[in-house]
């Protein structure tokens, strides 16, 4: 009997934190804080030239592309019965010039457990799919194709509903590389 009321506290306090970082996680702004914009844009910089480097092909997509996004960290964590990927990035045109901001926020649910970093690359097919996302109504789920650079190139990835997702390892990655795209948020640099 005891051991089910300790299992059960354990249980109380997980939902517990679930609940406190999903809470807190929706509050953070689209846009970093003046201060971080300079460190967010040259790590999304280096990002893109990791993916560029890494990718067998995306320069050709790229170019084909109206614009693009690039999440230089994004975080993913598990705690058993839920979890979630959060980060902020930078959306580019297909000039490579900034036209704002992104921020990933999505929670999800089912077993899992860990806590991981990766970079990620959304790339947009078409003007009509991009708009949507800057007026922040682009819904579906993506899978993402994973680049690992200690395993050789990865080619470029098809399209599905007007977007190709890359995910680039930092450590290890955790299973289901499947990006939910009503959770992706976009603001416009102020000119």
């Amino acid at each position: 009997m005891q051991g089910c009321f300790f299992g059960f506290v354990k249980l109380t306090m997980i939902l517990g934190i679930i609940s406190v970082i999903a809470a807190f996680t929706p509050a953070c702004s689209t846009t970093p804080k003046a201060e971080d914009q300079a460190k967010v844009l040259g790590n999304s910089r280096e990002a893109m030239d990791w993916f560029t480097s890494n990718v067998s092909g995306l320069d050709s997509q790229l170019n084909r592309s109206v614009g693009y996004i690039v999440y230089p960290g994004v975080g993913q964590y598990g705690l058993l019965i839920g979890g979630g990927k959060f980060g902020q990035g930078v959306v580019y045109n297909n000039q490579n010039q900034q036209v704002g901001w992104a921020y990933l926020n999505a929670a999800s649910a089912g077993l899992q457990v860990g806590g991981q970093g990766f970079k990620m690359l959304v790339v947009f097919q078409n003007a009509s799919t991009m708009e949507q996302f800057e007026e922040n109504k682009l819904t579906g789920d993506v899978g993402a194709t994973i680049v690992a650079a200690d395993s050789g190139k990865a080619g470029a990835a098809s399209f599905t509903n007007g977007v190709a997702v890359y995910q680039g390892a930092q450590t290890g990655l955790m299973a289901g590389a499947s990006v939910g795209l009503d959770y992706m948020r976009f603001e416009a640099v102020n000119p």
